[in-house]
């Protein structure tokens, strides 16, 4: 087996058994085990454990945005589609399943139980991405609501897409697999999140307009 092959094969099995098992319980030797390697070639190709599993977390990653790219946007592109783009992207990243569903569960575990690779998923993943719904959110509520109450706002919507991903088996503990299926897919997910998210933003928006007229009434009869 070449160089290369022994350390991508080190990552195709590191993958699923840190997915499975977390940083603290995965063992060296089990991966090398089924990655029929000897034992120190994650010392040789990655330099400890900690290493390989930070490159792992960003193969996850890189899995995840390849898996659901944001589409590109033109300058006349409206603002409600950018937001509906962002939530599609966000629930079927977090959503996706198959071959490749051990990257979506070990970000998950990553978030739920941070190791200090996640700073850097913070940094490359999670912060450029909030961005984008944070200017999304400046274009349709414009400045005259706090930067705080907007990123608000942007918790509140992924919060909800993180439910589907988080208590998924719970939604059909309590619903049923019938109704579960008929009613809550992913497009459905999609659809209930954005309409939800967008009547609040508006509610938010009238409710700092009216506060900006009934201040410059108040000015006036003074």
């Amino acid at each position: 087996m070449s160089t290369i092959n022994v350390r991508e094969k080190l990552l195709e099995v590191a993958g699923p058994v840190f997915s499975e098992k977390g940083f603290e319980k995965a063992t060296v030797r089990e991966i090398c085990q089924k990655a029929d390697v000897n034992l120190a070639s994650v010392n040789y190709y990655f330099g400890d454990k900690e290493q390989l599993y930070l490159e792992v977390i960003c193969l996850a990653k890189q899995m995840g945005v390849s898996r659901a790219p944001l589409p590109e946007w033109t300058e006349t592109t409206p603002p409600e589609q950018k937001l509906e783009d962002w939530v599609k992207t966000l629930v079927r990243r977090m959503l996706g399943t198959g071959e490749l569903s051990w990257s979506n569960h070990l970000i998950m575990r990553e978030v739920l139980r941070p190791t200090r690779a996640c700073e850097h998923l913070v940094q490359e993943l999670f912060r450029p991405f909030v961005n984008i719904a944070d200017n999304i959110l400046l274009e349709i509520l414009g400045e005259d609501v706090p930067d705080h109450r907007r990123m608000q706002c942007v918790f509140s919507i992924a919060a909800q897409c993180q439910f589907y991903r988080v208590s998924g088996g719970l939604v059909t503990l309590m619903l049923g697999e019938e109704e579960q299926k008929a009613h809550y897919n992913t497009e459905q997910i999609i659809e209930h999140i954005l309409q939800f998210s967008l009547s609040a933003i508006k509610n938010l928006k009238h409710e700092y307009l009216s506060s900006e007229m009934e201040s410059s009434s108040s000015l006036n009869q003074i």
